[in-house]
């Protein structure tokens, strides 16, 4: 069964692997610490007896990972990057673009979550985070009042949610949704009568809130997000008449 075994070539590391790895180590033991500037590429490239190429390429995946992030100007260079919801909001956005991930596939995903969410926020809102909120929920109702609905404000209100459970994952998961959701809403704009609805959600949702009713907050959250599945539902109804209207050459 093995006698063939010394057949297979076993491919060694590239060299820029080996760099990314051992600097990731470094990075991921504390042995670098965040906002540490790295070493030039020639100084790296000297020190490790290898090409600028391997270094660069190193490097490169490292930003990629959201390791390091790279600065310009007179003191830019490669630095030890602050762990932020970046990369993962691009990753989530990406799959969205690229229609591995579909808008009823994301609101059936919030729809699971979020009510845990408020939930948990009821428990653990502060004073702070609560100010925060009904700030939000004021600039969404001057709004309504000037005619104009606000997508990103409506979406803030969620991730103020998350912020409020007080736990790092949950406020990284909920930034991550926030900016795709974003760009979904952008594509199926909230009409006015929309807007005014969703805010009476949002100021029950905050009443629940300050009063601590998580079952009551629960409830409604899910109510919210059965709305708004409709109303992308709508949206994609409406955008199918139009690339319709456009092939049969309509104005």
């Amino acid at each position: 069964m093995l006698k063939n075994l010394e057949k297979i070539v076993v491919p060694r590391m590239r060299i820029s692997d080996q760099i990314r790895d051992e600097l990731k180590r470094m990075i991921l033991e504390g042995e670098l610490k965040r906002g540490v500037k790295l070493p030039t590429e020639e100084h790296l490239a000297g020190q490790l007896k290898v090409s600028k190429v391997s270094v660069r390429e190193a490097l490169r995946n490292l930003e990629t990972d959201g390791l390091i992030e790279k600065r310009r100007g007179a003191r830019g260079g490669s630095f030890v990057a602050h762990p932020g919801t970046e990369k993962m909001g691009e990753w989530v956005i990406n799959y969205f673009r690229i229609g591995m991930i579909t808008p009823e596939e994301l609101v059936d995903f919030r729809q699971t979550l979020e009510p845990a969410l408020v939930a948990l926020a009821a428990e653990r809102r502060t004073d702070k985070d609560l100010r925060a909120i009904k700030s939000v929920i004021d600039e969404i109702e001057k709004g309504i009042r000037r005619g104009k609905a606000s997508t990103p404000k409506a979406v803030e209100f969620h991730r103020l949610i998350g912020e409020a459970c007080h736990n790092r994952l949950i406020s990284m998961v909920m930034e991550a949704l926030v900016k795709v959701f974003e760009e979904i809403l952008a594509k199926i704009p909230l009409t006015l009568e929309d807007a005014k609805y969703d805010l009476k959600h949002c100021k029950k949702i905050y009443g629940y809130l300050v009063q601590g009713r998580k079952k009551k907050a629960q409830d409604l959250m899910v109510d919210h997000f059965k709305t708004l599945a409709k109303i992308i539902e709508r949206g994609k109804k409406s955008g199918r008449k139009r690339r319709r209207a456009r092939s049969l050459g309509s104005p």
